[in-house]
């Protein structure tokens, strides 16, 4: 590597530290989990409260707590949060650099998943698991977004996540998870709560005392 490629190289990790929400944007942003794959963040904005300049890779983003959000990008350039959004909502972006500003009167709140990693070929994606209690609700190159649910007792048939999996839970859980090879933990979440998952093949019972909701988001 030649001093110009090296120079280049400590820039652009410079560049990218300074801008980390996490860095800039402590009071907006936390961190929750990540592994090799992706970061997952908790965003906070209290109305009219505005971030810090500050930069994501490419995103999927689950909005707990839904109202107007306002971007501002390094240009310039503004864009808004869709009106329609609520609860539960899951939206792509693509890698960005940008202030966030809540614009509404109600405070915001969501869990943003960063991708760590590109974005593979199309025809060597993974597909997302696949059970009649799920329905897909969201879709980028990086990752497919489901919304599971269930009630008191409902069972969740046999499926593969074949690559990292995402867990943001919309409710309180508490289900009973069965593995491939007939082992068996509960999995406990609290309500806004997210987790990350390694590959595995399981089928799951809800073993609470009230249905639930859970967004699944399958890395490709």
């Amino acid at each position: 590597m030649n001093i110009k490629t090296m120079l280049l190289v400590c820039l652009t990790g410079s560049f990218a530290l300074a801008q980390d929400p996490v860095k800039v944007a402590g009071a907006n942003y936390k961190l929750v989990a990540e592994n090799e794959d992706v970061r997952i963040l908790e965003s906070n904005l209290a109305p009219g409260q505005k971030t810090a300049m500050h930069s994501h890779p490419a995103v999927m983003a689950v909005m707990l707590q839904a109202g107007a959000v306002k971007w501002t990008m390094a240009d310039g350039k503004t864009a808004q949060s869709d009106p329609n959004a609520k609860r539960g909502t899951v939206f792509a972006m693509d890698a960005t650099t940008h202030i966030s500003e809540n614009v509404g009167k109600k405070p915001l709140k969501s869990i943003i998943i960063e991708f760590k990693k590109p974005a593979p070929p199309a025809d060597q994606a993974r597909k997302a698991s696949s059970v009649a209690s799920c329905k897909v609700i969201a879709e980028s190159p990086y990752a497919t977004a489901q919304l599971c649910g269930g009630g008191v007792g409902s069972n969740t048939g046999k499926h593969t996540h074949s690559a990292s999996v995402v867990y943001v839970a919309l409710t309180d859980i508490t289900a009973e998870i069965t593995d491939d090879s007939g082992k068996t933990h509960t999995l406990q979440m609290k309500k806004d709560a997210a987790s990350i998952a390694p590959p595995e093949t399981h089928s799951g019972k809800n073993i609470g005392k009230a249905a639930y909701q859970l967004i699944v988001v399958d890395l490709k």
